[in-house]
């Protein structure tokens, strides 16, 4: 029998986390690597060092002292004076700011990231690699990414219009790396950090970052969505060509006579007729008869990027030149096609790529803005020629996150959808209540959070922008609550969600992913159309079509399932299920 599960909501005054302020991110360093050692030096303030959050078994270390913390034989050994203790996880806090410098886990010092100032930081153990994450404001973050993804800008102005860009993108994708406890990685998932070294600190990245401290780019009073890339060949993408659900009217593709004048816009790639042909079954086409010996670009963008291939084998069949590119890059290495602007010629065995560009090529382009600053443009004019109708402004309109609480769910949330938190706290409460029975395998405390605009959604979870939610088994993400309540769906949304979360570790070895859909769908009592976003292209409504239809096939299983046994013989089927149901799992399919 189910036990009442009583609901206390109290609203947490913080942005993001308890120890977060305002303006404040959470950056992991090293984070492919993980680290090798991390050396505390406090300000003016001693650092207290503590067992995870508890402020509890400190070590202390005062001004004068520096502490190191490195990974032990089962911990994390931190040294300070003549005092050692040794740790499960740790936190570093101290009234004043204090610096880190971090050596990565097996490198060379010379790539240790120094000096970077900090209010507080973590550290955790993951097997024998040591994780750190710096909290730290944004301006210092901006300075960082300035110094990974420009160090090789001269003009002042250039800096000054990628600082826009990299503070923007930033204000925008705080959490984005929320389920694993931090905001940002360091690599160029989010934006390559390198803390810069220089006299004191100061930097032509510093200055740059101070220049334009605060500023950020928006559309029509509300901020965008910030991309850059290395190098667009002459022409920048629309968004709607690389992402159509990111399309925007600042992200069109505009001629760049001034990153044409790079020398360096031109390359040529060989690759071979079995690498291209493994990389299409492996990635693309499983199913794939024969080897590909004809591939052309069937269909090109308004910049001129190629957006569609046509492949021949014993058929005829078409890929996104997007998802060949990724998917060749992943397998030959990340630089193989620079980019989707090239032709495609015959060589010896194999096809000869010749390209211009490097990257996406939407919004800034790197190489342009350089050469327009050179040329004495202004930051703001660079801006304005990359992101047509945008203007420079202040602030986030709001939408850093908070987080509101209850007995079981952390609530992270913009300013601009508060309205509706509560209500759906109380609402997620009642269904675990009912639920609490099978939810065995549910973390104490769940995760869920949802988006300013559609646009965030499909930045964080990476699906489309006509799903409503999204869970990556650990947390939920959710589109604007406004826009689920206007279409009648939040409700529902919360729901199938939450039963995802409560299902997916009871499903047994051999019960098919369709089978825990169409469960969830019939317990929910959902309609199976996908209420969303109209997708932006044919490709996307024809994706949008085959899921809806196979959505439905799946529940229209279940519930013959339902009706022939009963609704206790799905969760029977779900967790123990014999070897007719085995058979019916694959008869079913």
């Amino acid at each position: 029998m189910t036990s009442r599960i009583a609901v206390a909501v109290m609203i947490v005054l913080v942005s993001v986390s308890i120890s977060l302020h305002a303006g404040e991110v959470r950056v992991d360093l090293f984070t492919r690597t993980g680290v090798g050692q991390v050396v505390v030096t406090p300000g003016t303030a001693d650092v207290e060092i503590c067992e995870g959050e508890s402020r509890k078994n400190c070590l202390t270390a005062r001004p004068g002292v520096t502490a190191k913390c490195a990974m032990g034989s089962n911990s994390i050994r931190c040294d300070a004076g003549d005092s050692t203790h040794a740790f499960r996880s740790v936190s570093a806090h101290a009234e004043s700011v204090f610096r880190l410098d971090v050596s990565p886990r097996a490198s060379a010092s010379a790539d240790a990231m120094r000096g970077v100032i900090v209010r507080a930081a973590k550290m955790r153990a993951s097997g024998a690699r040591l994780h750190a994450v710096a909290i730290i404001d944004i301006e210092t973050y901006v300075t960082g990414v300035l110094a990974g993804e420009a160090a090789t800008f001269k003009s002042p102005a250039a800096l000054e219009a990628m600082a826009v860009v990299a503070r923007s993108w930033a204000v925008a994708s705080r959490g984005r790396h929320e389920a694993d406890g931090y905001d940002f990685c360091s690599l160029t998932h989010c934006q390559f950090f390198r803390p810069p070294l220089g006299p004191e600190g100061i930097t032509v990245f510093t200055f740059a970052a101070e220049e334009t401290s605060g500023r950020v780019l928006k559309f029509r009073g509300k901020l965008i969505d910030a991309y850059y890339s290395a190098h667009c060949g002459g022409r920048t993408a629309s968004a709607a060509s690389v992402w159509p659900d990111r399309a925007a009217p600042y992200l069109v593709s505009v001629s760049d006579p001034y990153c044409a004048k790079d020398k360096r816009r031109s390359w040529n790639q060989t690759v071979s007729w079995a690498d291209i042909t493994q990389v299409v079954k492996e990635a693309l086409i499983p199913d794939l008869r024969g080897t590909v010996r004809e591939l052309i670009v069937d269909q090109k963008d308004d910049s001129g990027r190629a957006r569609k291939l046509r492949l021949v084998t014993d058929q005829v069949e078409f890929v996104d030149a997007n998802a060949f590119r990724y998917a060749l890059n992943r397998r030959l290495g990340w630089n193989t096609l620079k980019s989707n602007l090239y032709d495609i010629r015959p060589g010896s065995g194999g096809l000869i790529f010749r390209g211009r560009g490097l990257g996406h090529g939407v919004g800034l382009c790197q190489t342009g803005a350089e050469q327009l600053g050179q040329m004495g443009t202004g930051f703001d004019r660079i801006l304005a020629h990359y992101f047509p109708g945008t203007s420079v402004g202040r602030g986030d309109d709001g939408n850093s996150p908070r987080v509101l609480s209850s007995a079981h769910f952390e609530f992270h949330f913009p300013l601009s959808e508060e309205a509706r938190v509560a209500e759906s706290l109380s609402y997620l409460e009642r269904e675990l209540a009912r639920l609490r029975a099978r939810a065995r395998h549910l973390a104490a405390r769940i995760h869920v959070r949802t988006h300013a605009t559609t646009q965030d959604f499909i930045r964080a979870t990476g699906q489309p922008g006509w799903v409503s939610g999204s869970n990556d088994g650990r947390k939920i993400d959710l589109q604007p609550l406004k826009i689920l309540a206007a279409r009648g769906i939040l409700h529902s949304t919360l729901h199938h969600e939450l039963l995802h979360l409560v299902v997916h570790p009871l499903r047994a070895r051999g019960v098919p992913g369709w089978y825990e859909e169409g469960m969830i769908l019939y317990l929910t009592g959902e309609n199976v159309s996908l209420q969303g976003t109209t997708p932006a292209d044919s490709s996307s409504a024809a994706s949008r079509a085959r899921m809806q239809a196979s959505y439905a096939k799946a529940r229209e299983r279940v519930a013959e399932l339902a009706r022939q046994r009963g609704e206790g013989a799905l969760w029977e089927a779900l967790e123990r299920p014999t070897q007719d149901d085995l058979k019916w799992f694959k008869a079913a399919q």
